[in-house]
């Protein structure tokens, strides 16, 4: 069975945050003091990440959140409101699917329930065939400025000190288990508890149009949009987004059971 190495903070209602594509629980920083006065907050390193082991064979989402559905039941950490950040995000949706009520609410951070499209799937191949020929880093080097709205951002040397520990086998192998994911807008439709939809105005990779889409689909959806931020939220509009995380958890407790 795959270790999934975790950090916890605080005490109260169980929060768990996900992180995205070539990162580590390590993005999360500058948000668990906001949340973690008031929640129990979990950050994990998803399989092949950080601390955690790469799978030793071919893997999808859905292993990845089936993964991650093991370790939570056995820390015994019940329904959880969950975060995901972009690749996060997918783990969530296939953890939901599996079982629609592991969370008590969940939040896409930068994400999205839809499928790659052609376009994606294919630039997906260009980024496994990239990174066999030349290594992680010149694609690490293009990919951590493009997640960013001010290319001069100071935080890009943070993230780009933590994407550029992503060994090539985890970068080939979540691209290619990114590529193949399903569509989990079943999933929003049938998701009876809160839904929160976080996303950045000029987010290329996520866009205002997928949101406002996404928001249609679900029940009890709540859409926040970031200013002057692309697919980075966390670290770009650090200030909203802790704010808008705390406040959309904090009112889970005050709901009717239902959630």
């Amino acid at each position: 069975m795959n270790k999934i190495f975790f950090r916890k903070y605080g005490k109260g209602k169980p929060v768990l945050l996900l992180h995205g594509f070539c990162e580590t629980h390590k993005i999360w920083e500058n948000l668990i003091p906001p949340l973690s006065s008031e929640f129990t907050v979990y950050v994990i390193d998803l399989p092949g990440f950080g601390n955690s082991p790469l799978p030793k064979v071919s893997f999808s989402i859905a292993d990845v959140g089936e993964m991650v559905s093991t370790w939570m039941s056995n820390l015994k950490i019940e329904k959880p409101i969950a975060i995901g950040h972009s690749l996060g995000g997918y783990v969530t949706l296939a953890m939901a699917a599996r079982n629609k009520n592991i969370f008590s609410a969940l939040g896409l951070f930068h994400s999205t329930a839809y499928p790659d499209s052609e376009e994606k799937k294919a630039n997906r191949n260009k980024v496994i065939e990239f990174v066999h020929t030349h290594g992680t880093a010149p694609f690490i080097d293009a990919f951590v400025p493009s997640l960013f709205y001010k290319k001069d951002h100071p935080s890009i040397p943070v993230l780009y000190q933590i994407a550029s520990q992503t060994p090539a086998p985890t970068l080939v192998a979540y691209a290619a288990a990114m590529r193949d994911r399903p569509s989990y807008t079943d999933i929003l439709k049938k998701f009876d508890y809160a839904l929160l939809l976080v996303g950045g105005r000029y987010d290329a990779i996520v866009t205002l149009e997928t949101l406002k889409e996404l928001n249609q689909l679900a029940q009890y959806p709540t859409l926040k949009i970031l200013e002057e931020t692309a697919h980075a939220g966390m670290y770009e509009n650090n200030q909203e987004a802790s704010k808008i995380l705390v406040d959309f958890c904090s009112r889970q407790n005050m709901l009717p059971s239902r959630f």
